[in-house]
């Protein structure tokens, strides 16, 4: 039976394996119950274009996990987004030729939060974790997007951006390319992320804006309290903006690693610190929590306001996969983590099972102990949806 305007579709915690489906209804919700749905699409496609064809609007996902999405032109992807407005909760997108794929909408609003994407690429530049093509506006926020292979960690060409609160990695072995890549550039936000670049990059940016020019109207940059590492060791560019940026202003973020700072356009930079020595509670475990020796303890500055929006992140990504709010005390510290006493619990890249059992690599260690997926948890402390995932064994 067809699902019809306003439906909510759910989907048992099983593996559903070469399932494929297009859904051209409006208003769905579509969700898995207690625990990811995983849709394993093993090649089986819609139309050609991947796992779900999204046509209608309004859609919601939440609780779903989609692997295998491939396709003959090699673009297949887990979710091909064709109407307007998408938002993404609580989900997993790995080991598909592209996580999400977005195709052009101009009244188009997506919203990705919570949300692991993971090994998503063909291998061949084009194809990466996720693909926003020219939409109204794209808000990325508490999502881990690591380990594209050879393409970006992030794509957008979205009129406005909001990217809020992430953590884009490469780790030790990530063939990715960008960590973030808003090539048409526009009204932009990127705020409280950690970006890490690996030694096997495929290419030495980290963050690029406007590269294949500035159509986007009303295109302009904040940049403000991120973490940069940079473990390439022959160097790299950290920030390359467009030589013809109308607008760019580059504060509290902190660059660790060799390599030039900011290329082409020349920004209103301040409050930002770059060294070697950042005190990061565990470099090599990816944990970049700030030590109490760190030198980016209480040397940023308040950002101030942007539209009504507050610039000074409100929220900070945490290992093991938290999302808590950001202490306010004094001075702003530099970078994505403000300090809090926290000795640290170990971060490193290891394979995990999941709930269903399947062995997976999502790239994390905590703690000492193995880490599997669990149920899904109704709310965070802050009474949100969240996806209680990490959890030691």
């Amino acid at each position: 039976m067809a699902a019809k305007d306003g439906d909510t579709v759910a989907f048992s915690p099983v593996v559903f394996t070469g399932d494929a489906a297009t859904w051209s209804a409006s208003n769905l919700v579509l969700r898995g119950t207690a625990a990811y749905a995983h849709l394993k699409a093993q090649g089986v496609n819609a139309g050609g274009k991947g796992t779900w064809v999204i046509k209608g609007n309004n859609t919601v996902l939440e609780n779903l996990e989609f692997s295998e999405a491939s396709v003959p032109d090699q673009n297949g992807a887990g979710i091909r987004q064709e109407g307007d407005n998408l938002t993404v909760r609580n989900c997993f997108f790995h080991d598909n030729e592209n996580g999400i794929l977005a195709g052009d909408a101009a009244n188009s609003d997506i919203l990705i939060e919570r949300t692991e994407f993971a090994r998503n690429g063909f291998g061949d530049g084009y194809t990466h974790n996720m693909y926003i093509n020219h939409v109204k506006s794209f808000t990325l926020r508490y999502c881990y997007s690591h380990h594209a292979k050879v393409g970006h960690n992030i794509k957008t060409r979205a009129l406005r951006n909001f990217i809020l609160c992430n953590r884009s990695l490469d780790g030790t072995d990530g063939t990715g390319s960008y960590e973030l890549d808003l090539p048409n550039g526009g009204y932009t936000v990127i705020a409280g992320n950690v970006f890490q670049q690996g030694a096997a990059t495929e290419n030495p940016t980290l963050v690029s804006y406007g590269e294949e020019g500035l159509t986007n109207t009303g295109s302009a940059v904040q940049i403000i309290n991120n973490t940069f590492v940079n473990d390439r060791p022959s160097g790299g560019t950290f920030i390359v903006l467009a030589a013809a940026t109308p607008s760019a202003r580059v504060m509290n973020n902190l660059f660790v690693g060799p390599g030039t700072l900011i290329s082409g356009f020349i920004p209103d930079s301040s409050a930002n610190l770059a060294t070697q020595s950042p005190g990061f509670l565990d470099r090599a475990g990816f944990d970049y929590r700030l030590a109490a020796a760190s030198p980016a303890i209480d040397k940023g500055a308040d950002p101030g306001r942007l539209d009504g929006m507050a610039l000074l992140p409100d929220m900070q990504f945490l290992p093991p996969g938290q999302v808590l709010p950001r202490p306010v005390k004094g001075p702003p510290d530099i970078g994505a983590f403000e300090y809090d006493g926290s000795a640290g619990i170990g971060y490193r890249q290891a394979s995990a099972r999941s709930a269903k059992g399947q062995v997976q690599d999502i790239g994390v260690l905590y703690g000492g102990g193995r880490l599997f997926f669990g149920a899904i948890d109704p709310v965070d402390g802050l009474g949100r949806t969240v996806r209680h995932s990490l959890k030691s064994e």
